[in-house]
């Protein structure tokens, strides 16, 4: 079990991994994890065998008060069960938390954020049915009195990437054009998009987070080695930072062997475009006043499961903290000829 705890005055906000989970439904273990936190995320990434009965995995089944509820994915069979999670943990009179079905809000002096349980869309795959999956993002900050131009990162699984990608795009584009402007101050979230199996057979799932407040502020973070994706009219930044006043926590979108003009690099060599992008991820950190072992949590994709070997040898020898990420072999990147696919949560004290 890998923990990386971030700790502010009026709270503190753990980032958990497992990277192989056998304690199914020890209700003793759970209630540790949980103690006196919100699990604003939960992420699991099961075998095929053990799909139908995730549940026993779930903080869920032990207090639902607590927790959002997890986005609960079908990996690869020969990989154990895999499980992140982010935890809030107030401090006495310090903070408060309010909780929906809908998302986690943590209050403190000058600090709110909040983490969303999944969205899912709605049956059918079309602008429609996807805008309206983002609408629900509207309707979950409302009910928490909070704005669209708070959000700093989306996660966004598709059942069929390379079928419904520009439909998800689409989607999205006409999301934040009601209220981003390229000749304003406002800057779109990070985002992952990828084909993710969530179990369930959804087509569309989405988690978000969002910060506002006095004491809290968030800027965008470029990339000195990719163009923005909004240069070829994808709507989200390569990375946000939210600056706490302790801490600053770096949101990396997911991250791909993409050159400065938007080209698909160093094609059929997976090895060559896993460094690629490791080198774009390290550079970016290094903007961000960091380096790979400020990394808290992080998921990896890879097209060919035959990769995964290749891939933590790799991730060693660049001193990557590979404990510290979740795998997910065998899923399809936004483009065919994309092999591999990193996303990063870092943390540098301020």
């Amino acid at each position: 079990m890998q923990r990386f705890i971030i700790r502010e005055d009026a709270f503190d906000l753990e980032f958990l991994t497992i990277d192989k989970l056998d304690t199914g439904n020890d209700c003793s273990f759970w209630s540790e994890i949980i103690g006196d936190g919100y699990v604003l995320q939960q992420r699991l990434i099961v075998p095929p065998h053990l799909a139908a009965d995730a549940e026993i995995y779930d903080i869920n089944s032990i207090d639902k008060s607590k927790a959002n509820l997890p986005l609960i994915f079908t990996g690869h069979g020969d990989l154990p069960v895999q499980y992140s999670a982010v935890v809030a943990r107030l401090k006495k009179d310090s903070a408060r938390s309010e909780k929906n079905n809908g998302a986690i809000k943590i209050v403190a002096d000058g600090i709110e954020f909040l983490y969303s349980a999944p969205v899912f869309c709605l049956p059918g795959t079309t602008d429609h049915s996807f805008f309206a999956s983002f609408r629900k993002i509207s309707t979950i900050l409302q009910e928490h009195r909070m704005q669209e131009s708070a959000i700093a990162r989306t996660w966004l699984f598709l059942e069929n990437i390379l079928r419904d990608y520009e439909i998800l795009n689409d989607a999205r584009k006409r999301f934040f054009d009601q209220w981003y402007s390229p000749d304003t101050s406002r800057f779109i979230p990070a985002s992952t998009g990828i084909q993710g199996r969530v179990t369930g057979n959804n087509i569309l799932s989405i988690e978000f987070c969002a910060f506002s407040g006095r004491n809290i502020s968030m800027n965008q973070i470029f990339s000195p080695l990719q163009n923005e994706p909004t240069t070829y009219d994808k709507l989200f930044s390569r990375a946000v930072a939210v600056n706490f006043p302790r801490n600053k926590l770096v949101f990396i979108s997911g991250t791909a062997a993409i050159d400065k003009a938007g080209r698909s690099v160093h094609l059929g060599d997976f090895e060559s475009q896993m460094i690629f992008t490791l080198e774009v991820l390290k550079a970016l950190l290094q903007e961000a006043g960091g380096t790979f072992s400020n990394v808290a949590q992080a998921i990896i994709y890879l097209k060919n499961s035959n990769d995964l070997s290749s891939c933590k040898s790799i991730l060693d020898e660049v001193g990557f903290p590979r404990k510290k990420a979740l795998f997910m072999p065998d899923v399809d990147v936004c483009r065919e000829d994309l092999l591999f696919e990193i996303e990063a949560t870092a943390v540098m004290s301020r």
